[in-house]
């Protein structure tokens, strides 16, 4: 499970399910009943085997369970942007043949989760959160993980069923309390098993995506996001349910884990950041290209090859990281020039400027390339 600050207040969020239930007591009871019912179907004789069967059962009541207290989304829209992705990580599972169901639930805490047998949900919180489908995909494959690989059934055989019980209803409705009152989960367990099951859906998630058209390195990039964010919004101590592991020591292990395999570490893609887009157009039978940063004009010139080029060079440096102060402008022989990190950008001359000043061009060009990577930059930082 993942977890991340609420976006207003001090209270925590995760990904996991969780509904606010205070003063509402009736609907906690029953949540009870419904929860007890879910963990009576454990096989009673000791050492039994779960099937995939056994597993599935159980996810389906729990997905019951939790459609019962959120609202399903049915924009076929987002089902089908959320049943894609989880579709093109699900077959280089270890199980790809559970019967996958991927859905989200009108909620505006930042969550997702996944039941035994496959169920996974996400909430529309999420769907705001995540700025690329690279990000919305490490999360699934995250969830996906978690199913693929038994981690339900492995809580539960690692807590008696009054444990799991209490943990289920912790999760489900945001109460940790609930679960230090009744004194059932000692105060290691939850972060026993939620330490070495995170760091294993956290590493496989990775090698799913590995295979997909998402990148890994989102899985990076969202735990990057979430950091932020926790900074932002302070969140109070919650014992026994504390956060295993941490998002710092995650995001060490992931970034560990991404340069093992020698994946890029591409950011700029995951994270949508700095993005290029050149704009062609046509005017009294002269054709014309504009380059935009993040939709701002930087130029826009009557040579569509020489804007495409010089959009090719400024994608690779801005995969690198590409500072403002890298980029200069140079005079050069009969005009002046652009320079990124030592690389020509963009070269003005006369042709370009008729009736004005190549240098003014030139400097108003460079002038707004800096202040678009600078403001992008400054958003990064606010908000992760």
């Amino acid at each position: 499970m993942w977890r991340v600050p609420r976006a207003a207040g001090a209270a925590a969020a995760r990904f996991g399910v969780r509904r606010r239930t205070a003063g509402a007591p009736q609907r906690t009871c029953a949540l009870l009943v419904a929860v007890l019912a879910l963990a009576a179907v454990w096989p009673a004789a000791a050492g039994g085997a779960p099937t995939d069967d056994y597993e599935i059962r159980i996810g389906r009541q729990g997905a019951a369970v939790l459609e019962s207290r959120f609202a399903v989304v049915t924009d076929q829209t987002v089902t089908d942007r959320v049943t894609r992705i989880g579709r093109a990580i699900t077959p280089h599972t270890e199980r790809p043949h559970l019967p996958y169901t991927f859905k989200a639930v009108q909620s505006p805490q930042v969550n997702a989760v996944a039941l035994p047998g496959g169920f996974v949900y996400v909430t529309t919180g999420l769907l705001q959160f995540v700025r690329t489908d690279h990000e919305l995909a490490a999360v699934i494959a995250h969830e996906v993980a978690h199913a693929a690989r038994g981690h339900g059934l492995e809580m539960m055989r690692r807590a008696n069923r009054a444990a799991f019980v209490t943990i289920l209803i912790a999760v489900f409705t945001g109460e940790p309390a609930l679960g230090a009152g009744a004194q059932v989960v000692a105060t290691g367990l939850l972060a026993g098993y939620t330490r070495d099951l995170e760091r294993d859906a956290d590493l496989a998630s990775i090698r799913y995506l590995t295979r997909t058209p998402y990148t890994p390195a989102g899985v990076l990039t969202v735990l990057e996001r979430l950091r932020r964010l926790k900074q932002l919004s302070p969140r109070p101590s919650l014992g026994a349910f504390a956060e295993h592991p941490t998002v710092e020591e995650r995001i060490r292990y992931v970034e560990a884990e991404l340069r093992a395999r020698g994946i890029p570490i591409n950011r700029r893609l995951a994270a949508n950041y700095l993005v290029l887009t050149v704009k062609e157009t046509a005017e009294g039978g002269v054709s014309y290209a504009e380059l935009l940063v993040n939709d701002r004009s930087i130029v826009r010139l009557p040579d569509p090859a020489r804007v495409r080029e010089a959009a090719d060079l400024l994608d690779r440096l801005f995969d690198q990281d590409l500072e403002p102060y890298e980029v200069l402008l140079r005079e050069s022989p009969g005009g002046w020039t652009i320079v990124a990190r030592g690389w020509p950008v963009l070269r003005f001359t006369t042709a370009d400027a008729p009736g004005g000043s190549v240098r003014e061009l030139a400097a108003s060009v460079h002038f707004r390339l800096r202040a678009a990577i600078e403001d992008d930059i400054r958003r990064r930082k606010l908000q992760g």
